[in-house]
């Protein structure tokens, strides 16, 4: 696990919830990782050696959608360009990630200060425009 996510869960778990659920809202989570290529390799290669006790369906919800993809991709390629190609892949998604977690927990605060402030608001029923323009219209006659 990438450790922002390690250290954000031992801090808070709903705020780790919250991160997560966030990241994987953000652009279809096409670049959202929790794990780092290490963990994916590893997780690949006991997938590969133990090919017919796992049920690949059971494992997919355990992943994010680009390291199922990734995960994917790992069990089918064995060349070195191409591992290293993965492996430069996984750096930037996860250093993508990174960069989303850390600006959401420095805006977290302001975000919770604007919805708290938005609710305070009472906010008024708009009238239709024929509606208004009927209202003035008695005013003059009344």
């Amino acid at each position: 696990m990438l450790k922002i996510f390690s250290d954000l869960k031992r801090a808070d778990d709903q705020l780790f919830d919250d991160v997560v659920k966030a990241c994987k809202a953000e652009d279809d989570g096409t670049w959202f990782v929790t794990k780092t290529y290490g963990e994916l390799k590893q997780a690949a290669e006991f997938i590969s050696h133990h090919s017919w006790e796992i049920d690949m369906a059971k494992l997919q919800p355990r992943f994010t959608a680009y390291e199922w993809t990734m995960l994917n991709s790992l069990l089918q390629t064995n060349k070195p360009a191409k591992l290293e190609a993965r492996e430069h892949q996984c750096k930037i998604a996860a250093q993508r990630t990174e960069r989303f977690v850390k600006h959401w927990l420095d805006t977290n605060d302001l975000r919770k200060q604007i919805a708290d402030m938005q609710s305070q608001v009472q906010r008024r029923e708009l009238k239709s425009d024929m509606q208004e323009g009927w209202d003035k219209l008695q005013k003059i006659f009344n």
